[in-house]
């Protein structure tokens, strides 16, 4: 793993020392098996999405609004590629791919001559034994937990599970039905029924193998058992919701959730900023959550960006908080550098996690993440030792923490 930019002091020695530390990875969306990757042939447009995709919406690009998340429309036309790809190319969500195009295609950006055979080479190298090379081999990480509504294999060498919390699954009678169907349930006509089986379900998942279950921030601040069961009803009979109009419903589910992990040994982990309208996820919705479930141990994503100070403050203050790094380092690399540098002045440096990619396909991405996600760190903790505030010793010991111990301690892996 090379450098890509130019460290100097302190930073450039842990930056190396990085290197040697093995990773785990706290966030990925990866198929749930290898098998399952190498039949995912992987279109140009994949090379996108997550997250370049956004910024190219951004610039202008035009996408369909019921799918352009899945970023299906980027298509073998460079002409029409080009304008918007240089709008975003040196930005920080493309830098990951184009240090994977260096480091294992040998280029350092697209053209009109080589998009269409770095496709081609992708594909060749989508073989059995990608997935040890990749996490394993090229980025060290030892174990990788998979965000989804399935569990990975349970002999899977390096995946473990963070399963979507029934909080997820009720926004939609598909979802209601397929946990009852799964915990032997008939169908469900009351919020105790559906509070039954979101407990059994949960159990279920954790005897299979799940560590942690996910959630999302929630603008409702005191969760109602009646404005709950008003929108169930509405799901039940049919009717497809919108977002605010499912918040009491999600909102309520997740305080059972919160209980039932706490329960079962297990954290919650919660979504908190970045995507779209990221009021709705501020981070800040989460501190009356927090207080009315002290026993849950909450795993909070993505730094709350933008509200970084306010989800610092969070972890400091509540000791069932913790604050996870994964996707950060790649939205906004200077906000996590200078957040680290508060933080190692606010927070316990046993409550940090430090990288999780949060991709889906073309993994050669967590390899650019990955050495993004090492900068950083190394030039938040080198500030701190070129200014005599840190000794390089004890730099290196919480690197060491924030990329491995801490994660691991906290999965109980």
């Amino acid at each position: 793993m090379k450098l890509t930019q130019s460290l100097r002091g302190a930073a450039a020695t842990l930056f190396d020392y990085s290197l040697t530390v093995p990773v785990i990875d706290t966030h990925e969306h990866i198929p749930r098996t290898e098998q399952d990757y190498n039949q995912s042939p992987i279109k140009f447009g994949n090379l996108f999405n997550p997250y370049v995709s956004n910024d190219l919406a951004s610039a202008g690009m035009p996408f369909p609004r019921d799918q352009w998340a899945a970023f299906v429309c980027i298509q073998a036309d460079w002409a029409a590629f080009e304008p918007y790809w240089k709008a975003v190319k040196h930005g920080s969500y493309a830098r990951p791919l184009r240090i994977a195009l260096r480091e294992f295609y040998g280029v350092n950006d697209f053209s009109q001559e080589n998009f269409l055979e770095i496709v081609r080479q992708i594909n060749r190298n989508n073989q059995p034994g990608i997935y040890r090379k990749i996490f394993t081999e090229m980025c060290g990480i030892e174990k990788a937990v998979r965000c989804a509504g399935d569990l990975s294999e349970p002999d899977d060498p390096i995946l473990v599970g963070n399963i979507s919390s029934p909080s997820l699954q009720v926004t939609s009678k598909a979802g209601i039905d397929g946990m009852a169907e799964a915990v032997g349930a008939g169908q469900i006509s009351s919020m105790d029924e559906l509070l039954d089986v979101s407990d059994r379900w949960m159990e279920i998942q954790v005897k299979q193998g799940a560590i942690e279950f996910k959630a999302m921030a929630n603008p409702v601040e005191n969760p109602d058992r009646a404005d709950a069961e008003t929108s169930m009803k509405a799901i039940l009979d049919g009717n497809k919701l919108g977002e605010t109009e499912l918040h009491p419903l999600t909102a309520f589910i997740r305080e059972a959730n919160a209980r039932k992990a706490a329960e079962l040994g297990v954290p919650l982990a919660v979504h908190t900023g970045v995507w779209g309208d990221f009021r709705i996820l501020d981070v800040n919705h989460l501190i009356g959550f927090i207080q009315r479930n002290p026993d849950t141990r909450i795993d909070m994503y993505h730094l709350g960006i933008p509200q970084v100070r306010s989800a610092i403050q969070i972890v400091k203050n509540f000791p069932n908080a913790y604050l996870n790094l994964c996707w950060a380092h790649i939205v906004a690399p200077e906000m996590v550098v200078s957040a680290l540098k508060e933080a190692i002045d606010m927070v316990p440096l046993n409550k940090i996690f430090a990288f999780g990619a949060d991709y889906v396909l073309f993994i050669e991405k967590v390899y650019g993440h990955l050495l993004m996600a090492r900068e950083n760190i190394a030039i938040a903790l080198g500030d701190r030792v070129d200014r005599n505030l840190l000794d390089l010793s004890d730099a290196q010991e919480i690197l060491h923490a924030w990329f491995y111990q801490n994660p691991k301690d906290f999965y109980r892996l």
